[in-house]
């Protein structure tokens, strides 16, 4: 069966006496361009990120409580003592991005469908694109954190830095270095009390450029090449999930690479969206005008040359436990 053309949909509607529903089915169309779009970019950011929450565009505190020390050995007739925590926080504001376009009658009548779903579909793209964008900015270093610590940066004069400085590469020199990485993780302590905060690396995560390097070297069996290294095991860092985002090569640069927690364990970005809705919304103008030309009615029975949407998205983002990332090479 032949689909209808968009003038004859219109047509039908007008018909109907409810051609003011054109703009709306239209925006449903759009809307699920855009929405294929927004899900299929090639960002694997939910991965690497932690989702939040916000009720409204107010400050959202996330308290931070410091460990608990170690437990006091009681005797037999001994009192208990109260634990003393401190606790830090950070902060995480809702802003609002968007964009409008216009989709003109020379579209619908030629009823060209690429017209109609090009542009949602490019804006689509630029919503994801916009918000990982500010996420690989702060994955760039220089920020602070929530206790005047800043990311990558020396923490406090004291030799754990979250920073290895060594290419990535699929051999011994590049497994040390991932390995090194992980190890700075695990060592992590509460900056407060001292302690071990017991951080498990999960994620390797680089650029395009060095992703297949990431998979070859966590897939390797042995160390390569096998002649240098005897065919030494690889088992120290097989155990993380390479993950590749493509706009790092763009945003930072074609050598980075670093380990990454689990974000449910021990998130490094906080992106939170209004009432929890991740994706943009969009937004038709209702049509205001009318046809005085008189004579009989327009032979395209058209009342607006143009129809204006809105793309709109809602959140912010945070930088929030820097001990859940160490970076290889800048």
């Amino acid at each position: 069966m032949r689909r209808k053309s968009l003038l004859q949909m219109y047509h039908e509607l007008k018909e109907s006496a409810s051609s003011s529903d054109f703009p709306n089915l239209l925006g449903n169309t759009m809307y699920k361009v855009l929405l294929k779009e927004f899900l299929g970019f090639p960002s694997p950011w939910r991965q690497y990120c932690q989702v939040g929450n916000l009720a409204d565009f107010k400050s959202h505190d996330r308290v931070i409580l410091s460990g608990a020390p170690d437990l006091d050995r009681i005797a037999a007739d001994g009192n208990y003592q109260d634990a003393k925590f401190s606790d830090a926080k950070y902060s995480i504001l809702l802003e609002t991005f968007g964009k409008t376009f216009k989709l003109d009658r020379r579209t619908i009548i030629n009823d060209d469908l690429n017209g109609l779903t090009r542009i949602p579909g490019a804006m689509g793209k630029a919503s994801v694109r916009t918000m990982v964008k500010q996420i690989l900015n702060m994955l760039k270093g220089g920020v602070n954190a929530y206790d005047g610590a800043t990311l990558f940066a020396l923490r406090g004069g004291a030799a754990v830095n979250y920073n290895v400085n060594v290419a990535l590469a699929n051999t011994a020199a590049g497994a040390a270095a991932v390995a090194a990485a992980m190890s700075k993780m695990r060592l992590g302590t509460d900056p407060v009390t001292g302690e071990l905060l017991g951080v498990t690396p999960k994620f390797l995560l680089t650029g395009t450029t060095l992703a297949p390097v990431a998979r070859q070297l966590l897939g390797s069996a042995t160390l390569w090449p096998a002649s240098a290294n005897g065919g030494t095991p690889n088992n120290n860092v097989q155990m993380l999930i390479p993950i590749e985002e493509p706009l790092i090569d763009s945003q930072i640069s074609t050598t980075f690479w670093a380990v990454l927690a689990d974000p449910a364990d021990c998130p490094v970005i906080e992106i939170g969206f209004l009432d929890g809705k991740e994706n943009p919304d969009l937004l038709v103008e209702k049509p205001s005008m009318m046809n005085l030309a008189g004579g009989g009615d327009d032979p395209y029975g058209y009342e607006f040359d143009e129809l204006r949407y809105k793309v709109r998205h809602d959140w912010g983002m945070q930088l929030a436990y820097y001990q859940g990332i160490c970076r290889g090479n800048s």
